[in-house]
C-alpha cells in the first residue's frame, strides 16, 4: 500500500479546505501537475545531480488560515553550488485588514510601498511553480509552514497543492544529533544553527536572506551526514 506523502495530509488538515477538482484548476497549475507525475526524481539517484530548490515564505503573521504572503525568495542549488544568479523573488500587496505592523519590524517590508513590484497571487503561484519544476527538491527550514501558506494560496486560486518532495533543514539538523542526547527544540532555531556552523547572518527576516542562509546550512548538514553514512548521498536519504 503506498504511504501518504506528509504534504498531502498537511492539504487534507487545512480547515475549511477541498482538493479542487482537476476541471477547476488553472492552466499553470494542471501544466504542473501532469509535469510532475511523470517526471519525479528517483529515490536512488544521487542528491549531487538533484535540482536543490530553497525557499523562503515571509507573512503577515504565523496563523497559516487568515495570514498571508507577503514575499517569497528561492535559490537553485546543484551538488556543492548555490546558483545565486538563478533565483525566485517575489512580493504580494499586503491586504489592508493585514498590515501586520509587527511583520514590518521583523521583515522591514513596508506593507504596499511602491519600492517594490508586486504580483498578483496567481501569477506569484504561477512563476513559483516553474522555478520549482517537477524534479526540484523544496528545501527549507522549519518549511512546514511555508508549505501550508504556499498551499493556502494555491487553495484561494483554486489549484491543487504542491507535490515536490520537501527536506525540511531543523529535521534534518535532528537526525545529526548523537544519539541518546536530548536538545531543545529552540537549538535547532535557523539563527541558533546558524551561528552553530558559523554561517554569517546577513539579511535576515528577508526572504532570499534567509534562503541563502538556509542554503548554506543545508550543505555543511548534507556533508556531515554524507560523512556520518560513509557514502555519497541519494534523494531518499534526505527526502523518502
Amino acid at each position: 500500500m503506498k504511504k501518504e506523502s506528509w504534504l498531502n495530509k498537511i492539504w487534507g488538515y487545512l480547515p475549511g479546505r477541498y482538493t479542487p477538482d482537476r476541471a477547476e484548476w488553472p492552466e499553470w497549475y494542471t501544466s504542473y501537475a501532469d509535469a510532475s507525475a511523470a517526471d519525479r526524481p528517483p529515490g536512488k539517484s544521487l542528491l549531487s545531480s538533484a535540482r536543490i530548490l530553497v525557499i523562503d515564505a515571509e507573512t503577515t503573521g504565523l496563523d497559516y488560515r487568515k495570514d498571508r504572503l507577503i514575499s517569497l525568495g528561492g535559490l537553485r542549488l546543484s551538488g556543492s553550488t548555490i546558483y545565486v544568479a538563478d533565483h525566485f523573488e517575489a512580493y504580494l500587496p499586503t491586504p489592508t485588514e493585514l498590515s501586520a505592523e509587527s511583520a514590518v519590524s521583523i521583515h522591514g517590508i513596508v506593507p504596499n510601498s511602491s519600492r517594490y513590484v508586486y504580483d498578483t497571487e496567481a501569477e506569484l503561484l504561477r512563476r513559483l511553480l516553474l522555478f520549482l519544476g517537477p524534479q526540484g527538491i523544496i528545501v527549507g527550514h522549519h518549511i512546514g509552514f511555508d508549505v501550508a501558506m504556499i498551499n493556502m494560496a494555491l487553495g484561494r486560486q483554486g489549484a491543487g497543492p504542491l507535490l515536490n518532495k520537501v527536506v525540511d533543514t531543523g529535521g534534518l539538523a535532528e537526525r545529526l544529533q548523537p544519539a541518546g542526547y536530548w536538545t531543545p527544540p529552540e537549538k535547532f532555531s535557523l539563527d541558533n544553527l546558524a551561528r552553530r556552523y558559523r554561517i554569517p547572518l546577513s539579511d535576515r527576516h528577508t526572504a532570499l536572506g534567509d534562503a541563502y542562509i538556509t542554503a548554506v546550512l543545508w550543505l555543511k548538514l548534507t556533508a556531515r551526514l554524507s560523512d556520518k553514512l560513509g557514502r555519497e548521498l541519494t534523494v531518499e536519504d534526505v527526502a523518502g
